[in-house]
């Protein structure tokens, strides 16, 4: 017998549900972190038991069907920990003579891509690449001395823990402030994290007027005098609260950070216009929860390859899959960035791109009616405002090699405000809008 693999017994699983929920009864399909499925059925209503479906449900998911691949909630001791989980996720609502067919994930990484706020704060901005080496940093360094020279408070959070790099763009090493972001994220665990001194003002970028740049570096104070990957190796694990037994995960941690950050600066100045977070590319945790819980929009940067589109295509599609309150609202926080265009050939290279990442939004967040009917959320090739038509950053050879310790003045050089001249003042428009 062909064994059942861990896609196709998902997917069977997920036609088991469909069944079952034409009966009327409400399901939660629970997946375990080895990947094991358990149907549970919420039998607290009147409707009927479908006969036969332990073994049908076994059938269908093979290897991955659990010790108990059917439970009955009133057989649960704590059925409200599954039927109302925070994490649960709708797939479909209750209807006319059908249940509710929900999903649980347990995972160790990943979920958080499947969570969206519904109602992220209004300042802050995810730069996001799917792949690195995209220029990210420097786009993120480039925006926020843009928006300070307009006069606005701009805080800078570093959330590639993994590979920090604007900290170092923003502010000299003797500038930076005691603690940076990790020491929060370890510090809280224990309950310690209150005294830390978070945030400084970036001596790099000082614009005339009243602009400023402040930095939540991802570490802070003498790095030979800090321990960072024994920091770094403990900030992920889902930690229980000290009260009421609930766990606190690394997005409301991270956003705990956020905020002590945001009330540092305000108490040294004044309350930040905006928050730019610079986050850790790929599939990551970290890259999830900036997207998905804490902006309230996104500059998805891309190179114009197969293996980008492929990447995007595939966390869109996990998007889709959202009910549809929560898919309609994280589709209108994106816009893609053209990141490294040649400059010889900008306008056709940005004529192609455009024209894959339509193709990319149309078979995954675009609805399929016409871009006319207004109500639709689809868009045309050419629409400015729709989130695949890109914001440009263009590529000279001379940006090659840049070391901003012996050329601190590299960001004022013309060929690096040429790469960002469309990219600035359009990326800054979106920036003020998020403000209002």
């Amino acid at each position: 017998m062909t064994p059942i693999r861990f896609d196709d017994a998902w997917r069977n699983a997920g036609r088991v549900a469909e069944d079952v929920i034409r009966t009327g009864l409400d399901v939660v399909l629970v997946r375990d972190l080895a990947g094991r499925i358990t149907l549970v059925l919420d039998d607290t209503g009147e409707a009927a038991l479908p006969d036969g479906l332990e073994a049908g449900f076994r059938d269908a998911t093979g290897a991955f069907a659990s010790g108990q691949p059917v439970l009955l909630a009133s057989a649960l001791f704590a059925p409200e920990a599954v039927l109302d989980a925070p994490d649960l996720i709708a797939r479909t609502e209750r209807a006319a003579g059908r249940g509710r067919f929900a999903v649980l994930e347990r995972t160790v990484v990943g979920a958080d891509w499947a969570r969206p706020r519904a109602e992220p704060p209004l300042r802050r901005i995810t730069l996001y690449g799917f792949k690195g080496g995209v220029g990210r940093s420097t786009a993120t360094f480039m925006l926020a001395k843009d928006l300070a020279a307009r006069g606005l408070c701009v805080l800078v959070a570093d959330l590639d823990l993994e590979s920090p790099g604007v900290g170092e763009l923003l502010q000299r090493p003797d500038g930076r402030a005691p603690h940076g972001l990790v020491d929060h994220l370890v510090e809280a665990a224990v309950g310690n994290e209150d005294g830390l001194d978070l945030v400084s003002r970036s001596e790099v970028v000082r614009p005339p007027g009243n602009g400023e740049v402040w930095l939540l570096a991802a570490d802070g104070g003498d790095p030979a005098k800090r321990d960072y990957l024994a920091k770094l190796n403990r900030i992920y694990a889902e930690l229980p609260d000290g009260g009421n037994g609930a766990s606190r995960t690394l997005a409301d941690r991270i956003e705990a950070a956020l905020l002590a950050a945001e009330q540092q600066v305000a108490a040294r100045s004044r309350e930040p216009d905006v928050v730019l977070l610079d986050s850790r590319a790929g599939i990551h945790d970290i890259a999830a929860i900036a997207i998905t819980r804490l902006s309230s929009l996104s500059l998805l940067f891309a190179n114009d390859n197969p293996h980008t589109w492929a990447g995007y295509r595939m966390l869109f599609d996990q998007w889709r899959q959202l009910p549809a309150e929560l898919r309609d609202d994280v589709r209108q926080r994106l816009k893609m960035v053209a990141a490294m265009v040649p400059s010889a050939s900008a306008p056709e290279r940005l004529e192609r791109f455009r024209d894959h990442a339509q193709q990319c939004f149309a078979e995954t967040l675009y609805d399929d009616a016409s871009p006319a009917d207004g109500a639709a959320f689809n868009f045309g090739p050419d629409d400015e405002d729709a989130p695949h038509f890109p914001l440009p950053i263009l590529f000279s050879h001379d940006l090659v090699g840049i070391d901003h310790t012996d050329a601190p003045d590299w960001h004022d050089h013309p060929f690096i405000k040429a790469a960002y001249e469309r990219f600035l003042p359009e990326a800054g428009a979106l920036a003020v809008e998020e403000q209002e």
